[in-house]
């Protein structure tokens, strides 16, 4: 028995973060303060102590050295999605910097036990309470249990807002970076009496406030001009419905320039990220925000219609854990088809040359997120097998409609 509880303790233990790690930390937020021009201001955290829960806006991998910065005096332990765990080379840092590991959009009560023993023991965490790196610049869902999490964590909530980390790095670019000025600010969201005497929803509600960002109504005010020409490479894949003539995956782009293949329809960008007419007047859509959320429109109206599902998609099917995990985080284990309906999501492929059929319903998980780098959504998987799936489209176009479908159909009958 007393083995059996030493093995429960030994999974749930949290490691220290080293001395190697909290350097590497600093160094990390010591280049962006240099080398990326990222202003900090503590001036809002400078009297709280530890231990606190540190909540932030997730714009790219930036955001772990801009939050570490900010809080250098009480160096944060981060959550940290499990998929980067199954990375031989990257768990050994992550581990070094004591990370909990927990899976993206759904209950993981190892990491939860694992939070409390880190707050219990008077240090902080650090959560990127969306999951994921928005696409569009502007914050995404976020998941409503972490306002029951920080009640029963019972600990002050700070807030790290981050600013033009994705104006310099877009996750749509193709990996070309905009060197901007960008801006990390700290301060206390929610004080200990504010967590005792509100609700879970009104924490959430809160912490949903503080982390919302829209770093293209951000740079209206602040006007950082990027210090190498910017581009549109990579645009069309997250913009993929032509505004003027409603034609699917025909916008293209090629250097500025993002434009429509069959009506012509064209805009063009500066060096602020905005969107211009071909006449040098603004855009009507003159972000990818609002262009993305016209999209949302249009689908949920065909929703509604009954025009819009199912959507049926061939490709890959492909895995990712511990003992399989490639260059990208994923290795093909079949093919076969991925189906988007009422109900939910379903793959019907072959795994390792065997049939298998899976299913996830909106009223489970709340997002889908995307590796960019394979064109492919990732899915929830097997949490007994310690598995993630993905799907890797036959046409990476499909993609994004996808994954927008799946928001626009929660939102409209699960939500």
């Amino acid at each position: 028995m007393q083995g059996k509880d030493r093995k429960k303790k030994n999974k749930d233990t949290v490691l220290k973060p080293s001395v190697f790690y909290k350097a590497a930390m600093y160094l990390f937020g010591l280049y962006l303060r240099v080398f990326r021009r990222l202003r900090i201001d503590r001036s809002g955290i400078r009297n709280i102590k530890p231990p606190y829960v540190i909540v932030s806006n997730h714009q790219s991998m930036y955001d772990f050295g801009a939050v570490a910065f900010v809080c250098i005096k009480n160096p944060p332990i981060f959550v940290v999605s499990t998929h980067f765990f199954r990375d031989k080379v990257l768990r050994i840092g992550l581990k070094l910097g004591g990370c909990i590991p927990k899976r993206q959009f759904f209950p993981d009560l190892s990491s939860v036990r694992k939070m409390i023993r880190v707050i219990r023991s008077g240090r902080s965490i650090a959560i990127f309470p969306e999951g994921q790196i928005s696409s569009i610049g502007e914050s995404t869902e976020i998941d409503p249990s972490i306002g029951k999490l920080v009640k029963n964590l019972g600990v002050p909530v700070v807030n790290v807002q981050i600013r033009g980390n994705h104006l310099y790095s877009p996750k749509w670019a193709c990996g070309n970076k905009f060197p901007i000025k960008a801006e990390a600010k700290g301060y206390v969201l929610l004080s200990a009496e504010d967590v005792e005497r509100m609700s879970d929803t009104e924490i959430a509600e809160r912490i949903s406030q503080g982390v919302f960002y829209n770093d293209y109504e951000w740079q209206r005010t602040a006007m950082h001009k990027s210090s190498k020409p910017r581009n549109l490479q990579g645009l069309e894949n997250l913009l993929w419905l032509c505004p003027k003539c409603g034609k699917e995956h025909t916008m293209q782009s090629s250097g500025r320039d993002l434009f429509c293949s069959s009506c012509g329809y064209r805009v063009t960008t500066d060096d602020y990220g905005f969107l211009f007419n071909p006449d040098g007047s603004r855009a009507e859509m003159d972000t990818p925000p609002e262009w993305f959320r016209w999209q949302d429109s249009v689908l949920d109206r065909k929703l509604v219609s009954g025009e819009l599902l199912p959507i049926q998609l061939r490709g890959r099917f492909l895995e990712s854990s511990a003992e399989d995990f490639s260059e990208n985080g994923y290795r093909c284990h079949g093919e076969g088809t991925a189906t988007l309906d009422r109900d939910g999501l379903h793959l019907d492929v072959t795994r390792d040359g065997k049939p298998f059929k899976y299913d996830v319903t909106p009223a489970l998980t709340f997002n889908l997120t995307h590796n960019e780098v394979l064109c492919a959504f990732d899915i929830p998987g097997n949490s007994k097998e310690d598995r993630d799936f993905a799907f890797d489209p036959e046409d990476s176009r499909d993609m994004m409609k996808f994954i927008q479908t799946w928001s626009v159909l929660r939102r409209r009958y699960y939500s």
